[in-house]
């Protein structure tokens, strides 16, 4: 199975159509479906293909119909919105679509009409989902949380140094607050429990260096990865439901994320990364560990002794304290 290419409007509304019947977990016969869309049974066969290319697994049983493997539940505007408000937070800057190529790539559409900082837009899935280096993040419908905030940054882009790292820590702090209590955080942007990654971040700029900075803030959160993906993620992974043995309400869990985040980004447009710096170390898998910095072909050995607050990782190496900005860090048993 795989997530294939984002579909004609009209098509994808009447495959969402589909998967909102279906959702339920019960069977439904291909004539309920076709007389539900005013199509054919032969159509609603090529689009449960459709729904099985967005990541769900659909049974069909002669004289039954069709089923989901197991219910979804999808994510609903108006429950997000209320979450928003009960939590002291503007509801009306948030957009939720079914199926995009990215949530970034939406945030920078909108930009061209005008968006104020805390918009947030969510998906059920991402056909051309991205992680950090231009990886690919595998977005399942209904499965995750795809979520992208903007902010603007009226100091420009040396401002936005340090974001991931804020973002990580309250992507850590919502996680403990769920009753998750072994999360860590490695530099700069991976969430992890138990050496398994379930969130990443990925932060994109659009402005010039000197000017107003325009950032978008992409995070993927794991909540019930479907188990065909085992053997398609190449690196040890974990969800909500597996830490939490219960199911989420991803409607609560994304209006919090957004409450988190839009908080965060005022406390950090204020006063900067030193805010959050305690509160990064109280997460920090690397520190006091001996870590292994690859930049290019140079491979780096120290011990880690936490982030500064630019943001850059601390390395003693040799009796001296360095800083690094970029690279690719992992614990020197991980190697």
């Amino acid at each position: 199975k795989r997530i294939g290419n984002i579909m004609k409007p009209f098509r994808m509304e009447r495959v969402v159509r589909v998967i909102e019947t279906l959702s339920d977990g019960q069977f439904h016969s291909g004539e309920e479906l076709g007389m539900n869309l005013g199509v054919s049974r032969t159509a609603i066969s090529q689009y449960i293909k459709d729904v099985q290319m967005l990541g769900l697994d659909v049974f069909r049983v002669t004289g039954k119909g069709y089923r989901l493997a197991a219910p979804v539940q999808l994510l609903e505007l108006d429950k997000i919105q209320s979450h928003l408000q009960s939590n002291g937070q503007t509801s009306t800057d948030i957009s939720l679509e079914r199926v995009v190529t990215s949530t970034n790539d939406t945030i920078k559409q909108a930009l061209k009409y005008g968006v104020h900082s805390g918009y947030a837009v969510l998906a059920e899935a991402q056909t051309q989902g991205r992680g950090r280096r231009g990886k690919r993040w595998l977005s399942p419908f209904a499965s995750n949380l795809y979520m992208s905030m903007y902010w603007r940054l009226e100091r420009g882009m040396v401002a936005a140094m340090g974001l991931s790292l804020v973002v990580g820590t309250i992507i850590g702090e919502l996680l403990f607050d769920m009753g998750v209590y072994d999360v860590e955080l490695k530099w700069p942007n991976d969430v992890m429990i138990n050496n398994k990654k379930i969130a990443g971040i990925l932060i994109e700029l659009e402005g010039q260096a000197l000017d107003t900075a325009h950032v978008i803030i992409g995070v993927g959160l794991n909540v019930a990865i479907p188990p065909y993906l085992n053997d398609k993620i190449d690196q040890p992974w974990t969800d909500l439901n597996q830490v939490l043995s219960r199911a989420v309400d991803r409607n609560v869990v994304a209006a919090a994320l957004i409450t988190k985040t839009r908080v965060a980004l005022e406390e950090y447009s204020e006063h900067g990364l030193t805010a959050f710096l305690a509160r990064w170390s109280k997460f920090d898998r690397l520190a006091k560990k001996p870590v292994r910095i690859i930049m290019g072909q140079q491979v780096l050995d120290g011990i880690a002794e936490g982030i500064d607050e630019t943001g850059a990782l601390l390395v003693k190496r040799n009796g001296k304290l360095e800083r690094f900005h970029a690279g690719e860090v992992s614990l020197r048993y991980d190697v």
